[in-house]
């Protein structure tokens, strides 16, 4: 007899004396019993659901519980086993348990009963023998998957191991684990093509609907495809919230077994200490990459793993860059300006202007967009958004413009710099590449930048067709000053080979060319003329067009009112004294003098 083996007759005992009085009492026998089949490797969380869906096919009349681990707890020789090896206590008893789910399950199908079985769907000849007996029964048969990748059953698995401290342990070896992972989709592929059973559900770890396929009249009422669902899963890329949710559930687990040294045997320890190991390597291929942010927690999830980001650029970025019409002469004119500026309707100008040529749009709006985090990001933080996946989509852009380069493609580029460094190292990359290179300035004061970027928002917003990003003012000023600092380098080192600057109205200021010598054809002066452009005094015009917009900012953005009034600030010093917000016309009457116990007028400026 094997180790852990009981005779026929107390194997009998037990079935008859606790087995079977524990739980199939409640359960009546059904005209039409269903039997729920909940599959999953070991670890999946096939337990937590099997929970949920007890009680609702218990509102038929009862059902059963059906799980071999349910049965170890009343093998006599269970806990000697796990006393003497943890790793081989459940194998010990195998046998037994398992004998006693047949029984079982032989009992629900003489009877009639409903009822709920887990099963693990490890070796697909076993399923198709279980469900043609409860076919053979009468039962309908509906089965519950649950996909999941093998990051999270093996988390599974420790914490549940943890969970039952002193108790059972429920140890599962790699090897099993894995090979009941590797054995679902077979299997359910075997029940569906083989049309053994009448439905079939596939829901993540968490109970989110994937999949779901009903046999009507001997036909599916769609083509067979929950293998293909779980395997889908299984290779998913995770987003931030996933990662996020893994990472804390992983050092849980953690504090967990290191607080578990103190109450369970060392060999116990022993068995699962590297368990959390290799749920994070499993974790690798499809979760996150941490990255530091200054708001607190102070770390997110939003860089994409190695392999999303690269699928991502072969198959939406690259795309959507469109048709690349080699020149004999390329060129790439970049627009740049701050935030808010008016690049956009710049860079449809220059379009147009070089439209024959087919010249490549390339903007960081466009390889944001590619990133699955934007728009949610944009709903959730709208300041910050495209900084938290900054990594991801400048990265697109470098890797983008390069292949623009490599086939000797024209390029229209909106820029707003971060850093003169990094803009004058992709100007040198075009150089090398033997691309003309071109740059036009756009001029705008900063109060007008900064409100460009805040009615931007507010127009988004309103629409509510999509969400909206909005420039931080310390991000914004940070642009500005690299477009200085940008204009002047290029223009002092002589690295492009046309220079222009431009207002907000198309009114070109000043432009220069690089003539064959390497010099400038006209008198330099981009720099200083860009820098007093940023104190240059409004027109009347411009100044009531300005404070119109301030206007429409506070009434729509009451939110950022600091903000706005900020931005008000800013421009006071260039408006036209008439116009100056907070100067009040005001001459004080002769016949009513104002009490003195009257607190003081407040100018309208400083009361908001």
């Amino acid at each position: 007899m094997a180790q852990g083996t009981l005779s026929a007759a107390e194997h009998q005992d037990v079935l008859n004396r606790m087995i079977l009085p524990a739980w199939t009492s409640g359960a009546v026998p059904q005209e039409k019993p269903v039997v729920l089949l909940v599959a999953g490797p070991p670890g999946s969380g096939k337990t937590v659901l099997g929970d949920l869906l007890l009680p609702v096919l218990s509102l038929r009349g009862g059902a059963v519980r059906i799980d071999a681990d349910l049965y170890k707890a009343e093998h006599r020789r269970y806990e000697a086993l796990l006393a003497t090896n943890v790793r081989t206590a459940g194998s010990g008893v195998r046998l037994d348990t398992r004998r006693w789910q047949t029984a079982v399950e032989e009992y629900v199908r003489t009877h009639c009963l409903d009822a709920v079985v887990e099963t693990a769907f490890g070796d697909p000849d076993e399923a198709r023998e279980q469900a043609r007996a409860y076919r053979g029964a009468g039962h309908r048969i509906e089965v519950v998957a649950v996909a999941c990748p093998l990051a999270w059953s093996q988390l599974g698995l420790l914490e549940r191991y943890l969970g039952d401290g002193a108790g059972a342990g429920r140890y599962v070896s790699w090897a099993d684990h894995d090979e009941c992972a590797r054995q679902l989709a077979r299997t359910l592929d075997v029940l569906e093509t083989e049309h053994l059973v009448d439905r079939v559900t596939v829901v993540r770890r968490g109970l989110e609907f994937l999949y779901a396929n009903e046999l009507v009249g001997g036909v599916w009422v769609r083509p067979p495809g929950a293998a293909r669902t779980v395997e889908a899963e299984r290779a998913r890329w995770w987003d931030a919230v996933e990662t996020t949710v893994f990472r804390r559930s992983l050092a849980r687990a953690q504090r967990a077994l290191v607080r578990a040294q103190t109450r369970l045997p060392a060999d116990w320890l022993l068995a699962v200490e590297r368990d959390a190991e290799r749920a994070a390597a499993l974790a690798e291929p499809v979760r996150r990459t941490v990255q530091p942010i200054a708001a607190p927690p102070g770390v997110d999830y939003h860089r994409l793993s190695a392999d999303e980001h690269e699928w991502i650029f072969q198959n939406l970025v690259v795309p959507d860059l469109g048709e690349i019409v080699a020149q004999e002469r390329p060129v790439v004119v970049y627009v740049m300006g701050a935030p808010g500026a008016g690049k956009r309707w710049a860079a449809v100008m220059v379009r147009q202007a070089l439209r024959e040529r087919r010249p490549v749009w390339l903007s960081g709006g466009r390889f944001k967009a590619a990133h699955p985090d934007y728009r949610r990001l944009l709903r959730e933080h709208p300041r910050t958004a495209s900084a938290r996946i900054r990594a991801d989509y400048k990265a697109w852009q470098a890797r983008a413009e390069a292949h623009v380069r490599d086939r000797r493609g024209d390029a229209v580029i909106e820029i707003a710099p971060g850093s003169e460094a990094a803009f004058l190292d992709d100007v040198a990359a075009w150089r090398r590449a033997e691309h003309r290179v071109e740059l036009l300035v756009l001029d705008v004061r900063a109060p007008d930048s900064r409100q460009g970027t805040a009615l931007r928002y507010a127009e988004v917003s309103r629409s509510g067709t999509r969400p909206g990003r909005f420039t931080t003012a310390a991000g914004h000023d940070r642009c500005l000053t690299a477009v200085l600092e940008c204009v002047q380098a290029v223009e002092e080192q002589r690295l492009v080979d046309h220079l222009t600057v431009i207002r907000r109205d198309g009114t070109a200021v000043f432009h220069n060319t690089l003539g064959a010598d390497g010099h400038w054809t006209g008198p330099t002066g981009a720099a200083l003329l860009a820098r007093a452009g940023q104190v240059r005094p409004y027109t009347d015009q411009e100044a009531r067009r300005f404070l119109a917009g301030q206007r429409e900012l506070r009434a729509a953005l009451p939110q950022y009112r600091r903000e706005v009034d900020a931005i008000t600030r800013l421009a006071w010093p260039l408006l036209p004294p008439e116009v100056q917000p907070g100067r009040l016309a005001f001459t004080a009457p002769t016949a009513l003098p104002t009490p003195r116990s009257c607190a003081p007028a407040i100018p309208p400026c400083l009361a908001s």
